[in-house]
């Protein structure tokens, strides 16, 4: 493993340490008619919008591991494999069909997490925790959608977190649209070799070589 490539698992590893702490110490109290937010699932989600399906698929499962370990009481393996499809879903999205603008991510975490919930409640079942479906199609519906608000919510700091995280770079906003803070704009490949040869042109009329 290359030097970048430990610090990148560094900073994810804090992330979801973050994640843990976050869920263990306010989340729980966040609860709306008995539903808290899933932040581990959110930096699943995130991880694909930032980084794309493999980095989705990857940190998705570390992400759904710690949360086997530390806060849910189903099957041991049940989120890390739901948050790995997740992610990858996600980031298969973002490679193929989503648009990648920052100001989409709420969007694309709602969306993400309404899939994670039903992935979650389907796979359970099947593997037997028919406590998973108790109250039917209604509360389902109702647990997906207030995880899918919570997402929305918190999707902006958990995407500009994994992205620093990834070593990416935050998804550029649409023409008019403002950065967020702290994000680096990157120009398109077009615009660069246009500048360089603009720059160039310019020396060369100068007489600078």
């Amino acid at each position: 493993m290359t030097g970048p490539e430990a610090r990148t698992v560094a900073k994810v590893l804090v992330l979801l340490g973050v994640g843990i702490l976050a869920q263990t110490t306010f989340g729980d109290g966040m609860r709306v008619d008995g539903v808290a937010p899933d932040f581990m699932m959110l930096l699943a989600v995130s991880a694909g919008f930032s980084g794309g399906p493999d980095q989705g698929a990857v940190v998705g499962f570390a992400a759904g591991l710690a949360s086997d370990l530390f806060l849910q009481n189903t099957p041991f393996g049940l989120s890390a494999l739901v948050a790995c499809l997740v992610g990858f879903l996600v980031g298969w999205g973002r490679a193929n069909m989503l648009s990648t603008r920052f100001m989409f991510g709420p969007f694309i975490a709602a969306a993400g997490t309404a899939v994670g919930v039903a992935l979650f409640v389907a796979i359970g079942y099947i593997v037997g925790q028919q406590q998973l479906v108790v109250g039917g199609e209604p509360r389902l519906v109702e647990v997906a959608f207030i995880e899918a608000v919570y997402a929305a919510v918190f999707s902006f700091p958990a995407i500009a977190l994994m992205s620093w995280a990834l070593g990416v770079r935050v998804p550029v906003p649409a023409p008019g649209e403002p950065l967020p803070a702290g994000a680096v704009s990157e120009l398109p490949s077009r615009r660069r070799s246009s500048s360089v040869r603009s720059r160039r042109r310019r020396r060369t009329r100068a007489g600078v070589r």
